[in-house]
């Protein structure tokens, strides 16, 4: 019996033999990569189940009736209207300006229904993680990690946001978009709806600003909320001078000229007094958002 030790492969054998392998892991991942590219920009499709009846947003509405005057929310009545909420939600499934033109055919209406949509797909996320809301979801993965049928679209928030709503170029809508945060944009008591959406607009935006936690004066510096930053180059494009203008200047279009809705706050003529006729002569700081959820029951217990 031969005892000699069988020799090993020579190492060009190896690696050719290595090679096959590698290629298909690089093409599993590539794979993956894409898969997840698309999910994410919401670019996969989704079935289109029949209606129920008409669309309209009066479940939607229902859901918002637990939206308290300063923006926080009553969850546990909003766990009571949950079947509201979802009707609404699976309503989504069947219709959308991208898929029933004709039934939006105004851009008012495309508008509304988004931005309700975008709305209540937040509130549905906020009822299946409450208490924890956004701040436990590492990476902003609440916003991409889940992916809902919408007119025959599987869109997650970050498509919604960034790729829908993007489209209309309005920068008003940045403060229409509950993002489940008490340092956000707070929600309504009542849907977007397309004979009053510029006025709901305006509304949204002068909530916003008179909020100190967004805009808040302190000698010759103004402490902007982070989205100031985030989206400065939308605001700054809607301004006359266009992106070589001044943040402050979309600021101050909607800051209230009073306070008494809101004591505390700031108003144009603060702005004017501490940074001169052109906006020029104070600092501009952004703040970091205040990622706790808008709960009624935690307001009430910080009290």
């Amino acid at each position: 019996m031969d005892c000699r030790a069988v020799s090993a492969p020579p190492p060009l054998l190896q690696r050719r033999a290595r090679g096959p392998a590698v290629a298909v892991v690089l093409a599993v991942l590539a794979v993956l990569v894409a898969g997840a590219v698309l999910y994410v920009r919401g670019a996969l499709p989704a079935a289109v189940p029949v209606a129920a009846g008409p669309f309209t947003p009066n479940d939607y509405a229902r859901a918002l009736d637990h939206v308290r005057p300063g923006g926080d929310l009553d969850f546990v009545g909003l766990g009571q209207d949950r079947a509201a909420l979802e009707r609404f939600v699976a309503s989504l499934a069947s219709v959308s300006p991208r898929l029933r033109p004709e039934l939006f055919p105004t851009p008012q209406e495309g508008l509304a229904y988004w931005l309700n949509a975008y709305n209540a797909l937040v509130l549905r996320q906020l009822l299946e993680r409450h208490p924890d809301g956004v701040g436990s979801a590492w990476f902003g993965r609440f916003y991409w990690g889940h992916a809902w049928p919408v007119g025959g679209e599987r869109l997650t928030l970050w498509a919604l946001e960034q790729r829908i709503l993007g489209e209309y170029g309005d920068p008003r809508v940045h403060f229409a978009l509950f993002r489940g945060t008490r340092g956000g944009p707070s929600l309504d008591g009542a849907p977007y709806q397309p004979e009053f959406l510029d006025a709901q607009l305006n509304d949204a935006s002068r909530r916003f600003m008179g909020n100190p936690r967004h805009v808040r004066l302190e000698g010759d510096t103004v402490h902007l909320a982070r989205l100031f930053e985030t989206r400065q180059q939308d605001f700054l494009a809607a301004l006359p001078e266009g992106r070589g203008g001044n943040v402050l200047q979309f600021v101050w279009a909607f800051l209230p000229d009073t306070c008494e809705e809101r004591p505390g706050c700031d108003t144009r003529g603060d702005l004017d007094r501490a940074c001169g006729p052109r906006l020029d002569k104070c600092r501009v700081t952004f703040m970091p958002e205040d990622l706790s959820l808008p709960d009624v029951a935690d307001a009430a217990a910080r009290r």
